[in-house]
């Protein structure tokens, strides 16, 4: 009697090597992200009014955010007097919109953008904004010493986003 061998991987092996494979890319994602002591990368945004914009060395703070959640916090905190409030705190808003499609961009985001009292520097490219740390549902909050990265906290309460943008850091 003749045993066949089969040539089949074994399916416990596959899930441990994809497994494996999601873990690396994890980190891999996490090691590209900018972190404390590195410089705040160069980027030329446009604003919802699309007016070319880039981060002064002055600004000492950066918001960032990436999904609906975290603009509703930060819009709570910045509707009444945004552009006074992060003027005075040396700070910018940064949104990364770029997985937006652009007919919704273009028709609804920016109109409703517009009528903001604050100024936003739009992240539309991939990858243009993909180093910066992120967390849904949260907001990113930078502190900039001269241009590189002093402190990167997370909030998810408008609390935490109003101490953030009236501390002395």
């Amino acid at each position: 009697m003749q045993v066949l061998r089969s040539n089949k991987i074994p399916s416990s092996a596959i899930l441990s090597l994809l497994i494996l494979f999601l873990i690396t890319q994890l980190y891999a994602e996490d090691e590209a992200w900018l972190r404390k002591g590195d410089p705040f990368p160069k980027i030329k945004f446009t604003n919802q009014f699309e007016k070319e914009a880039t981060i002064a060395l002055k600004t000492k703070r950066v918001i960032f955010v990436s999904d609906m959640d975290a603009s509703k916090i930060v819009h709570s905190v910045l509707e009444k007097d945004g552009d006074s409030l992060l003027n005075q705190s040396e700070s910018i808003l940064v949104s990364d919109i770029h997985r937006m499609p652009g007919l919704i961009t273009k028709f609804v985001a920016l109109p409703k953008m517009r009528s903001y009292s604050y100024t936003i520097h739009l992240i539309r490219e991939e990858n243009t904004g993909s180093a910066i740390p992120r967390k849904k549902g949260f907001v990113t909050l930078i502190f900039l010493d001269q241009g590189k990265i002093a402190s990167i906290e997370f909030a998810d309460e408008t609390s935490k986003l109003s101490e953030f943008l009236n501390s002395k850091h």
